[in-house]
């Protein structure tokens, strides 16, 4: 399996917001891979995930970065700490009002937060909700969004891909990528859901996402 996801998620990031020379909060960041890309041009990276075994992976891998424990929920930094805040693909694995009040507080004055989504109705997105349905959850996020004090300044859909060798490699990482055993019943559904695009060889899906951009005025 190869994915472009990555490097699509960095370009808005970058497109949307000056990260050079400022201090940035990572939400989410997993074991780091977006944070290993702005690692460089930042001032100040600091990236939060809840796993402590991606966390851990991430501080052996990755400089430049301090990565900690944490939640978007109850983000432990003073308030107006930041230049800019980003949600990767993390909003709707939280209490996403929560975060988004806490981002609030910690982005300075005339910050920025950014805002990564995947959306429901992307080709990747709906087979991956065959073995994990998150579609309430992202509905929420993006309900909240529309419901928070901050204006949404700018947005964009954009897609990325994901290229699977065959049906073998994407059953394969499908199952892998949420630490589940195989199902065969799973698998028939998502056969009958790509029709004859299951045969082909490789299997490219696009990634549907959505960056949104708020901003923090006082």
């Amino acid at each position: 399996m190869k994915e472009s996801s990555n490097i699509k998620i960095h370009e808005k990031i970058v497109q949307y917001s000056d990260i050079t020379d400022k201090k940035v909060l990572e939400i989410g960041c997993g074991a780091g891979r977006i944070s290993s890309l702005l690692a460089t041009k930042c001032e100040t990276l600091v990236a939060i995930d809840p796993d402590e075994n991606a966390i851990n992976k991430a501080k052996t891998t990755i400089s430049g970065v301090n990565f900690k424990i944490g939640s978007g929920e109850k983000i432990n930094f003073p308030s107006s700490t930041f230049d800019i805040v980003i949600f990767t693909l993390s909003l709707h694995h939280q209490d996403s009002s929560k975060a988004l009040n806490e981002a609030s507080r910690v982005v300075k004055n005339e910050g920025k937060i950014l805002v990564i989504e995947p959306v429901i109705d992307g080709e990747l997105e709906q087979v991956f909700s065959f073995v994990h349905n998150e579609n309430a959850e992202k509905i929420e996020a993006l309900n909240s969004i529309e419901t928070c004090m901050l204006p949404v300044i700018e947005s964009e859909f954009f897609s990325a891909e994901w290229l699977f060798e065959n049906k073998n490699d994407l059953f394969q990482s499908l199952f892998e990528y949420y630490n589940v055993p195989f199902d065969s019943n799973t698998a028939n559904n998502i056969t009958f859901f790509l029709g004859e695009k299951i045969k082909l060889s490789p299997i490219i899906l696009e990634d549907k996402m959505m960056i949104q951009v708020l901003a923090q005025k006082y």
